[in-house]
């Protein structure tokens, strides 16, 4: 039998020999290789914290003790000690385990996370509002590179001693640590005398733990920790990807990992490459990203022209509003951002680009539908939260090709723009393609002349869908015309008045509030006119979105090709 077969929660920990400890870990790690190499997921990074996880259930006790994971992709060690283990294969499947801490998933779960750098202000309020259990806060790979950690830690030193801060060093965030922060922390290990001085004259414990993968090290340094008067931070160095070696080789592929589609070309590195293109022809083009440099794409741009490619770590607030001081020195500058995290960011949109009318350009990957990761990394909000900002215009090429013409277009526009694309590759091939042209839609004009019901599609996701049904419909004879409405801002108002008596069906890869199908159905509202086609819009409903492929979430919110074509039946 595993040692593994014999915890089916957290006081069982506490039960093992010691030996049995290092067992544990070695069977934590099999089980996380296995599920995430089969299901996807975050590997490099939980597997960097074993140890940690393991020494903080033998020495705390949890639930009692709340247990804050940054980011929440260092806690699949944490479910499978939490009686998760069964069920563990289920792992980012609709329905099953979620790859982040769920509260109404476990009892061993405080808060739900998804986003780097709010572990120390989830630590300073639950510590606030728990002053009889020990809190303990993970934050590492990188998170100490965004600002709001720092706003927690200038918090931190007025708590109680039931707050503490581990503080797990791998050198990493996904890619490759940058700017200040790891030579803070090498200061910090280089001498630890001077550390604990420093720390402690603002009233701050510190304890350094120099192998985060030996496990009575980790032990007593908790154990001391929970002793502490004052707040205190545990400084640990682990290795990310530790046991498995193509991890520890490239941990910023396995950060998180997905099964790789070779016939498939992926919008980021379209983006990429046709940036690096256009930088080669145009010197004031610079290239933006917060710690995701391998993930959007712009791998290629940094190799061909590292003089203008910054990556600013995990601070999206400070890539914009540094973006938008690029554009105001004269220079072109492409921010390359994931739509769940441009949220992070949005003062400066509105504050710094927005009222501003700068040319900054906005490359936002993982818009629409993004499978496995769930509610806290659906990119389904960015053309609503967008839309209503004064100067900004939206695009949403659907398929690779249109990015790389969209992109080439935006050298010449000299306003905020978004560009906005789902992860990987286009979900379909069109024969199809028209120029660029602001505000303007693709479509085929007999088609639309002689429909009586036409489908405006807005995004990749939602254009592939729209295709599908489209054909089905004229199959069963339903005139139908399919619109590529590839800007959600402005819109194509001279297509909307010419398709004013016929049936409209907005879709989109976003909510519905304040989303497109909106902005379609406002338009015909406000204009001096009698004629008000009816105008059904297919969406997101308000609410959370669940985990699960992107097929399988389109179904279940009904913004797939079998919704569509009852709307058209209908």
């Amino acid at each position: 039998m595993k040692i593994i077969d014999r915890v089916g929660s957290p006081s069982d920990v506490k039960k093992l020999d010691r030996a049995q400890l290092d067992e544990l870990a070695a069977e934590l790690r099999e089980e996380i290789v296995s599920v995430v190499l089969s299901n996807g997921g975050h590997l490099s990074s939980n597997l960097g914290v074993v140890e940690i996880v393991v020494a903080m259930h033998r020495v705390f006790d949890c639930p009692k003790d709340k247990f804050i994971f940054d980011v929440g992709h260092q806690c699949y060690a944490h479910k499978l000690l939490t009686g998760r283990r069964e069920a563990f294969a289920s792992l980012r499947r609709l329905g099953g385990l979620s790859g982040f801490p769920q509260r109404e998933e476990s009892v061993y779960d405080c808060a739900d996370t998804g986003h780097a750098s709010t572990s120390v202000s989830l630590l300073c309020g639950i510590a606030r509002a728990c002053p009889d259990s020990q809190v303990v806060a993970l934050i590492g790979d990188g998170a100490l590179t965004g600002g709001l950690a720092y706003e927690g830690l200038n918090d931190l030193v007025g708590l109680g001693s039931n707050a503490i801060l581990i503080v797990n060093d791998n050198g990493m965030s996904i890619s490759r640590n940058v700017g200040l922060v790891p030579g803070v922390l090498n200061g910090l290990k280089a001498d630890v005398k001077s550390a604990k001085a420093s720390l402690g004259a603002l009233g701050l414990d510190y304890i350094r733990v120099a192998d985060g993968h030996n496990i009575d090290a980790l032990c007593a340094a908790f154990e001391k920790a929970k002793r502490a008067k004052r707040p205190c931070i545990v400084h640990v160095d682990t290795v990310k990807g530790k046991g498995y070696a193509p991890a520890e080789e490239d941990s910023e592929r396995y950060h998180g990992y997905s099964k790789p589609q070779s016939d498939v070309v992926a919008f980021s590195d379209v983006l990429g490459e046709t940036l690096a293109d256009l930088a080669d022809k145009n010197a004031d083009i610079y290239a933006v990203t917060a710690a995701m440099k391998g993930g959007t794409g712009l791998s290629a741009f940094a190799d061909r022209h590292p003089d203008r490619f910054f990556d600013v770590g995990i601070a999206e607030a400070h890539a914009v509003c540094m973006s938008s001081g690029l554009a105001l020195g004269g220079k072109k500058p492409y921010v390359a951002i994931y739509s769940t995290f441009l949220q992070r960011a949005y003062d400066q949109v509105i504050h710094d680009v927005c009222i501003n009318d700068l040319p900054v350009t906005f490359c936002v990957d993982r818009a629409g539908v993004v499978s496995g990761d769930g509610p806290t990394h659906q990119g389904v909000y960015d053309i609503s939260f967008l839309r209503e900002l004064p100067n900004i215009a939206i695009c949403c090429p659907k398929d690779t090709e249109e990015l790389r013409a969209a992109l080439e277009w935006s050298v010449g526009f000299d306003h905020p723009l978004e560009i906005r694309y789902p992860k990987g590759g286009a979900p379909a091939a069109y024969d199809r393609h028209t120029p660029i042209e602001l505000g303007k839609w693709d479509f085929d004009p007999d088609e639309v002349l002689l429909a009586d019901k036409v489908v405006l599609a807005c995004g990749a996701q939602s254009c592939a869908e729209a295709v599908k049904a489209v054909r089905k419909a004229k199959d069963m004879g339903i005139k139908t015309a399919f619109v590529n409405a590839r800007f959600a801002k402005p819109l194509d108002v001279e297509l909307l008045d010419l398709i004013d008596d016929r049936e409209v069906i907005a879709i989109e890869d976003g909510v519905i509030d304040g989303g497109f199908g909106e902005a379609v159905r406002n338009h015909y509202a406000r204009r001096d006119s009698d004629i008000f086609p009816k105008v059904k819009v297919l969406g997101y409903a308000d609410g959370l979105y669940p985990m699960g492929e992107v097929s399988e979430v389109q179904r279940l919110c009904k913004t797939d090709c079998a919704a569509i074509l009852r709307a058209l039946e209908e």
